[in-house]
């Protein structure tokens, strides 16, 4: 399964002339939500220089699609971005589902019962689903740049070493 992220700073469309003394509009979880449907917020922050960082899960066809999609939705809420961060996350669903399921069957048969050899299956095969979703590796990264509304150019970002041979960043072997 691939998840699609996409991280971005959001700015007030206008700048703080344009409220004569009012405060300008925040930016929200519900109201994000609400005008990106479909979207999961994973982070949402006021950021120390203005604004807001924020990272969501959303689901489209293209990157594309979904980059204008959130600037359209942005749009609407009295902000804009011209940069964003897209990753694509694959989970281990199915393999840690077979993986626990396996180990389900294995506990399942030792009590030489088919009930429970079934019983060990399924919940071996859920609880493997669900620690196999949370393991997630990134397949791709890109820089979406905007280049005037609705026009975003796409650049492929190097993908960080991961797993247990990482080394921390600045290290030389």
């Amino acid at each position: 399964m691939t998840i699609k992220t996409y991280r971005f700073h959001a700015r007030n469309l206008y700048n703080a002339w344009n409220y004569a003394g009012a405060v300008p509009p925040a930016l929200t979880r519900q109201g994000l939500v609400q005008a990106l449907a479909g979207s999961a917020i994973r982070e949402l922050t006021a950021s120390t220089n203005g604004g807001y960082d924020a990272h969501i899960e959303l689901d489209r066809d293209t990157h594309h699609d979904a980059v204008t999609e959130i600037e359209s939705a942005l749009m609407q809420l009295a902000f804009y971005t011209v940069q964003a961060e897209v990753t694509e996350l694959a989970t281990a669903t199915v393999e840690g589902a077979l993986l626990g399921g396996s180990a389900g069957s294995a506990l399942g048969a030792s009590t030489r019962n088919l009930g429970g050899l079934i019983v060990g299956v399924v919940i071996g095969g859920a609880v493997g689903a669900i620690f196999g979703h949370t393991a997630q590796t990134i397949k791709a990264r890109y820089r979406a740049d905007r280049i005037a509304p609705g026009i975003w150019r796409f650049t492929q970002l190097p993908i960080p070493q991961q797993g247990f041979g990482a080394q921390p960043r600045g290290s030389q072997s």
